[in-house]
């Protein structure tokens, strides 16, 4: 067991619920926590409370940073930027300068909507972000953050998200198989994003392996492949084994009304810098949506029988979020950008 203590911020989600028992598999001193106090093994801690913020560090004393605490919800960061700024990029900055104040290697967990999504090919780490919403907005200037205020950081960019099982998948995955418990018998998706899924699982494998380089910098750890929404959906019903379901192929305007908040067209990306390292420990897609599906919801697999009706689960405890008071604002230059539902808020912070 490694004896250095890791600080997690943000556990409480689908990436935490992979990364808390493997890295408690590994080291000696685990401290999970979490807005929402969803375990018995979660602090709660709302990375935005700079106070309580520094005390922990101070109390802990952590080797290592986690920060997973995000605002994730794209059209809630649309509608609530200052909650989404205050989350992904200036708490980022407080964690990033207490990280560097206790010598402590801070990792910031990114995405692919960093990227405005115009590419033709996949997306690698020299390439330059420009977000065209106000969640991928936050969470550069997160990552802009990280690298300036702490020396010893990682920035690892994720994809689509898919794990936590029945209690803390909330994604698209969820969402099909939901439609599928309920019994419907037509369903949706869109083929004009593309993107590359990553597993959690996977992730805090390859999270652990790269913390051991050293080697700081910018990485993507996504999962091999490429695919749009339509095919993630096409391969949870083969792999369900439901062709008695259709499946209807629209463009992301049929959404328009749930989904409002710009989504790039392309968020496909390549693991270039884990692959320099010979580190790169992710899966094929499909590979995994397989382990998933067949760990996680085995009863929605179809036997020849009847088909499967079990709900995918919640989770039990539900605590009401805090409301705090929103910080102030990052000064930036203006740039140009895309039409969206909030370029006012982009402009004034894009950095």
């Amino acid at each position: 067991m490694i004896p250095d203590r890791v600080l997690i911020t943000g556990c409480g989600g689908m990436l935490g619920d992979a990364v808390y028992p493997y890295f408690t598999s590994k080291y000696e001193n685990v401290l999970a926590s979490d807005k929402r106090q969803n375990g018995e093994w979660l602090m709660r801690l709302d990375v935005r409370d700079d106070v309580h913020l520094s005390k922990v560090f101070r109390d802990f004393k952590p080797d290592v940073v986690i920060n997973l605490a995000a605002e994730t919800d794209l059209e809630y960061c649309e509608t609530h930027s200052d909650i989404a700024e205050d989350t992904n990029s200036l708490a980022t900055k407080t964690i990033a300068k207490l990280s560097e104040e206790y010598g402590a290697t801070l990792v910031y967990i990114s995405t692919a909507g960093v990227f405005d999504g115009l590419k033709k090919g996949f997306y690698t780490e020299q390439d330059q972000p420009n977000p065209i919403m106000v969640y991928g907005l936050t969470k550069y200037q997160g990552e802009l953050h990280t690298l300036k205020y702490c020396s010893k950081s990682f920035i690892v960019r994720a994809g689509w998200m898919m794990g936590g099982g029945r209690n803390k998948e909330k994604k698209f995955i969820y969402k099909m198989l939901q439609q599928i418990a309920e019994g419907k018998k037509e369903l949706y998706a869109v083929v004009d994003r593309w993107g590359t899924p990553t597993y959690t699982y996977d992730f805090s494998i390859n999270l652990f392996k790269l913390l051991e380089t050293k080697q700081y910098g910018i990485y993507h750890m996504a999962c091999e492949g490429k695919g749009t929404r339509y095919d993630v959906a096409k391969e949870i019903l083969r792999i369900c084994k439901r062709p008695d379901i259709k499946l209807n192929a629209v463009d992301s305007k049929f959404f328009k009304r749930e989904y409002f908040a710009p989504r790039p067209i392309s968020e496909m990306m390549y693991n270039g810098n884990l692959r320099k390292l010979r580190l790169n420990r992710m899966r094929p897609w499909k590979k995994c949506l397989r382990h998933y599906i067949e760990k996680h919801f085995p009863d929605y697999i179809s036997r020849g029988k009847k088909w499967p009706i079990t709900t995918v689960g919640k989770p039990t405890i539900q605590i009401k979020e805090v409301k705090l008071q929103p910080k102030k604002s990052l000064d930036a230059s203006e740039k140009k950008l895309p039409n969206g539902n909030n370029n006012h808020f982009l402009k004034k912070n894009l950095m």
